[in-house]
């Protein structure tokens, strides 16, 4: 039977100006529960539409040409009717691109049977997506196309027809500025596709580059008069699927209500982490009401016509503010993002107050994935002057490109099909480890949310007039300039600002974020002030006064993430939590580093410490690299976390810093801080608690319990205390990682002062059968080895880093705690460390393999029982 095209179609489908959510990241779907919830977001927040694309939903792009399933289809009808309720326009996008054959009739065929398919669910827009694929046409339609735009053309307007003309959206291949080739306005396939594409459909762009930083008149006339109409963006301003360690919590920003006119619309395509994307859409939502007059800003300026380029630096002046305090005498009709963010937070704590569960998982799908015909593009080269080093992912092997977001999908689910729960209520809890967990390979996660329906709709935030702002202002702050709670147990509006300012944009860092890596910066420079000979009071108060603030500002980390995780929206606190988790480990080892510096123990001068951050956020070259826009973000991987850990020695460390989150939220905080003297007992007695191969050795000396702290750590606590660090929990010192920079002059005191005094407290005493302490006590009395001289000339410090397992939940630590040492030797002038080891602790070397030491091969093979490890810094 011939299909007689869509018997239902938005009568204003051709008038309205489109404004929503694509869901077109790469990575886990959203789940049906979410995009429900997100309908009435949307509805709440004054948007139209919503675009079914997910990359990594098997068929949208993998297996795009299988029909769905009974269930799927019933899932999939209930979708649009949800949607339809909530008066958002349900438009459902396919990626047949992979692997089609356009002159194949076959494939033809199965495209429009697809959306026939989709149709009869009550869709009444689709959209052909051909976005990231291989650029050249196969043989067998080179024979029958002149181009491959004209092969998308074609089976583009004869899918649209089919249909019955319906709303329809196109994504070109070249689908931004830096894809054009050779630029947009001579682009062959661009120029094509405008000419050929049928009037009625709608054509995606998303700017200047695939994340674009600013979008205006100028441009937006440009690439009109290619496409021959008004493009719709597909924005990836909050898109996050590039970089693993960023979600993107800031305004709409970089788009001002002026360019409303020369669009057909705007979709955000936003964070792969639904719960992420509240203030995205909800100041989309503002900014979107804030120009409906439509006028075009190049001919209403004081009667006088400005060309685009003008009218578009004026804007970009007007857009910008200093303060909130400036709000009240500067507002006008006009979008203004910081305004916009304050009334998207004051709404997003009601958000923190829905119970709605942890997430769940999509189906994955059973079918093995066929390898597909794509290409993957190679990213840009970093910006000028600024190495590839501090501009790639961690853990690519030297010379290996960083791979763009844009990639083919290899683990394609099936988010349409009933759902099976990994995390159960009662898992928001403590997670508990073993030492396996501790010792082992760090848990592969990924977690992303779910959410229930919220039945609640509450009035949307404007910016209609003064009084609106002034009401939040109030709200947000008491008399004594203090936030106020919505209750007790509930965060503050300051820590969701702090959250925020924490993931703020691809192109710029929330201000208190900033501020902190300035302070960490200034902190590091000037460190000398407290360590010269004549020292000058003003200057060290100063300094002192400026370590304190840091140090402050982690604590209130600390306590944003401790109330983050209480709230009762675990589904949210799920979503941010490793986020929040990876930059709340980099700042407490900023922290440590800011204590230790502190205690004068630095022996680099300010020259050579400035000489080092010349490739930092807090460098004007790196700066304007990162805010310009010129460079795609995924250049400038790491986020604000990144930043701090280039301001750190061992900023080329990336595995002491960037691991994988754990699966469960991980309430225990932990604090990392240099080692006291009065630490000495604490740490003696997790010595004794993992001295037999990691486990307690309580058992094995029960009459000299500090025996076998002497004998380990002894020597470097007493005679080299200090680049020794200690971790604590809420019960107290939990583990330790101890460190003496040069362990050639250790080894000489050692001889000198350590071993007599330890002679003197356990004088040896022949025994027949020795038990193991008399073995120990033996060794001080024994001639002494002396470490090979190969590990000492390029291992020259050593450490020692031991940790009590069932206090620490998290696997984290030791690699943390290893890294406060090595900041702390690298700031001296250490390029390695080592540690010796017994051969038959096979857990422990499997340890120190694990966060990071290797085997040090000694020519000739010494013939004791020890082995020694070692790593550069």
């Amino acid at each position: 039977m011939k299909f007689t095209g869509i018997n239902k179609r938005l009568d204003d489908s051709a008038k309205k100006f489109v404004c929503g959510a694509v869901e077109g990241f790469y990575g886990r779907p959203w789940s049906s529960d979410q995009r429900k919830l997100l309908f009435q977001w949307l509805k709440k927040m004054g948007l139209n539409t919503y675009m079914y694309a997910p990359k990594d939903d098997c068929k949208h792009r993998a297996f795009w040409r299988e029909l769905y399933s009974v269930e799927e289809a019933e899932n999939m009808t209930n979708l649009i009717e949800a949607a339809t309720e909530n008066n958002i326009e349900f438009i459902y996008a396919i990626s047949p691109g992979l692997d089609i054959t356009f002159s194949n009739s076959k494939d033809v065929q199965c495209l429009k049977r697809k959306l026939e398919q989709v149709a009869t669910f009550g869709c009444t827009g689709f959209a052909l997506l051909f976005d990231d694929i291989e650029t050249e046409l196969s043989e067998a339609d080179r024979s029958v196309f002149q181009s491959f735009a004209s092969a998308q053309v074609s089976v583009t307007n004869e899918v649209y027809q089919h249909l019955g003309q319906p709303h329809f959206y196109f994504c070109p291949t070249e689908y931004c500025t830096s894809r054009a080739v050779p630029d947009m306005a001579m682009s062959e396939y661009l120029n094509t596709i405008g000419a050929k594409l049928m009037p009625g459909i709608d054509i995606l762009w998303t700017g200047a580059k695939v994340v674009t930083k600013k979008i205006t008149v100028s441009h937006l006339m440009a690439i009109s008069n290619v496409l021959r109409r008004p493009p719709i963006i597909w924005d990836n301003i909050h898109a996050n699927d590039y970089d693993p360690r960023r979600i993107f919590l800031g305004p709409y920003d970089g788009r001002s209500p002026e360019i409303i006119p020369y669009l057909r619309g705007v979709l955000t395509n936003p964070n792969t982490e639904f719960e992420g994307n509240y203030i995205a859409l909800h100041t989309l939502g503002q900014w979107s009401k804030s120009n409906s007059d439509g006028l075009k800003k190049d001919i209403i300026s004081d009667g006088e016509r400005l060309s685009p380029v003008v009218s578009d630096i004026k804007l970009e002046t007007e857009t910008d503010f200093d303060s909130t305090e400036d709000l009240p005498a500067r507002l006008d009709t006009r979008y203004q993002p910081k305004v916009a963010l304050m009334m998207a937070l004051k709404e997003w704590m009601l958000e923190l107050d829905h119970a709605r569960m942890p997430p769940v998982a999509a189906s994955p799908v059973s079918t093995p994935v066929p390898p597909p015909n794509t290409c993957i593009p190679v990213a840009p080269p970093s910006p000028s002057g600024i190495p590839d080093a501090y501009c790639s992912l961690p853990g690519l092997e030297e010379g290996e490109s960083n791979p763009s977001y844009m990639q083919p999908t290899m683990n394609p689910v099936n988010s349409l099909v009933n759902t099976t729960d990994i995390t159960s209520p009662e898992a928001d809890t403590e997670q508990q480890c073993s030492v396996a967990d501790i010792l082992g390979e760090p848990m592969d996660c990924a977690l992303s949310d779910t959410s229930s329906v919220n039945s609640d709709n509450h009035e949307n935030a404007s910016l209609d007039n003064l009084m609106q702002v002034e009401v939040v202002a109030e709200d947000l702050q008491n008399k004594n300039g203090q936030s106020s709670k919505i209750c007790d147990n509930k965060m503050y509006y300051e820590d969701l600002s702090l959250l925020v300012d924490l993931f703020y944009l691809p192109f710029e860092h929330g201000k208190q974020g900033v501020e902190m890596l300035q302070n960490l910066r200034w902190i590091k420079c000037n460190a000398h002030v407290i360590t010269q000979p004549h020292k000058k009071q003003p200057e060290v108060e100063e300094w002192m006064e400026k370590a304190d603030t840091f140090l402050n500002d982690v604590k209130k980390v600390q306590g944003m993430a401790k109330r983050l995780y209480e709230v009762p929206n675990v589904s949210l606190a799920h979503t941010i939590f490793p986020y929040v988790w990876d930059i709340l480990g980099v700042l407490e080892t900023c922290a440590a580093y800011v204590a230790w510096l502190k205690l004068g123990s630095s022996t680099l001068s300010a020259s050579e410490i400035k000489g080092n951050d010349n490739l930092s956020w807090c460098s004007n070259l790196y700066k304007e690299a990162f805010s310009c826009g010129d460079s795609e973000p995924w250049v400038f991987r790491g986020g604000l976390q990144g930043e701090f850990e280039r301001l750190l020695p061992t900023r080329s460390a990336c595995d002491l810093y960037y691991m994988q989150p754990p699966e469960v939220i991980i309430r225990n905080q932990y604090c990392y801080r240099p080692y006291k003297c009065s630490d000495e007992s604490a740490v003696y007695q997790i010595c004794l608690q993992t001295c037999d191969d990691g486990m307690d050795g309580t058992e094995v000396f029960p009459d000299m319990p500090e025996l076998i702290g002497d004998r380990i750590l002894g020597a470097m606590t007493t005679l080299s205390p200090e680049n020794c660090f200690v971790v604590e929990d809420d019960i107290g010192v939990c583990g330790y990682a101890v460190a003496t920079l040069s362990a050639r002059q250790l080894q000489e005191r050692d001889k000198i002062a350590w071993i007599p005094a330890m002679k003197e407290k356990y004088p040896l005493v022949q025994k027949d059968q020795p038990s193991p302490a008399d073995e120990v006590i033996a060794s001080f009395h024994n001639d002494q080895r002396g470490i090979p001289e190969t590990v000492l000339q390029k291992y020259q410090s050593a450490v020692r880093v031991d940790f009590i397992p069932n206090r620490v939940v998290d696997y984290s630590v030791p690699k943390r705690l290893l890294a406060c040492a090595l900041n702390a030797i690298k700031s001296s002038g250490s390029e390695g460390v080592h540690v010796e080891m017994n051969v038959g602790d096979k857990c422990m070397i499997d340890h120190y393999r694990r966060i990071g030491f290797f085997p040090i091969t000694l020519q000739p093979q010494p013939t004791e029982d020890v082995v020694y490890l070692g790593r550069m810094i």
